[in-house]
């Protein structure tokens, strides 16, 4: 992924986080995300590890990954800071196919500001290409990951859903079947890496919410 930001950079001419600003966050109201978040919000930033063998302090403020703190903070496959709500809007915006309608105080739609009309980032053809599976003996997609095993997605999501963790603990995972995102800010390496205890209450957590829908179905996923 991170070859995959500087082929995008060199294709558009464009830095990568000012591409996303661009295309993706600004059009969705998206306020909380971004590379790099400037010291006014330190506040707002959940420490990470206690870094003794690069940086020598209690990393916050600044990527986790050693990898994209090298080359400045913005990289492909890590860097990025959100907030719940934010993730929440891209992840429905992904569950309708690439667009998002307006924000207008309707409670249903996940809103971090107000949006005047419908926007579209992507077409669904593109939203259906990147989250299904690479092939029948693979649970990855491109970028995305699928459920599959003892999945952090838990027992009832089901095999259209796709997701994402990191390693530092977060995660999103989505699913059109059940109309269903999840986003999930754990922090799992504050103090220390070792850390363990967030993966059976990640796979709790999207048990517990699938099965808080109540117009479908709900059954556990066949074993893949």
């Amino acid at each position: 992924m991170m070859t995959v930001a500087w082929a995008i950079e060199e294709i558009t001419g464009e830095p990568l986080d000012l591409l996303l600003s661009e295309r993706v966050w600004g059009p969705l109201g998206m306020q909380d995300t971004g590379f790099r978040p400037d010291s006014a919000l330190q506040g707002r930033v959940a420490p990470t590890e206690i870094d003794a063998d690069y940086r020598g302090v209690h990393v916050r403020g600044v990527v986790h990954d050693e990898n994209a703190w090298a080359v400045g903070g913005v990289a492909g496959h890590a860097g990025l800071f959100s907030s719940a709500r934010d993730i929440a809007v891209f992840a429905a915006m992904m569950l309708a196919g690439g667009r998002a309608g307006p924000c207008d105080g309707t409670p249903a739609i996940p809103c971090s500001a107000f949006r005047p009309g419908t926007v579209r980032v992507v077409e669904p053809s593109t939203v259906d290409g990147f989250t299904a599976r690479h092939d029948a003996g693979a649970s990855r997609a491109t970028g995305w990951d699928t459920p599959s095993g003892n999945s952090s997605a838990g027992r009832f999501f089901t095999g259209r859903a796709f997701g994402h963790t990191g390693f530092t603990g977060p995660s999103v995972w989505i699913d059109p079947e059940l109309d269903l995102a999840v986003v999930l800010l754990l922090n799992r390496v504050n103090p220390t890496r070792e850390n363990t205890r967030h993966v059976p209450l990640r796979r709790d957590i999207h048990d517990l919410a699938a099965q808080a829908v109540t117009d479908l179905e709900i059954e556990p996923r066949p074993p893949s």
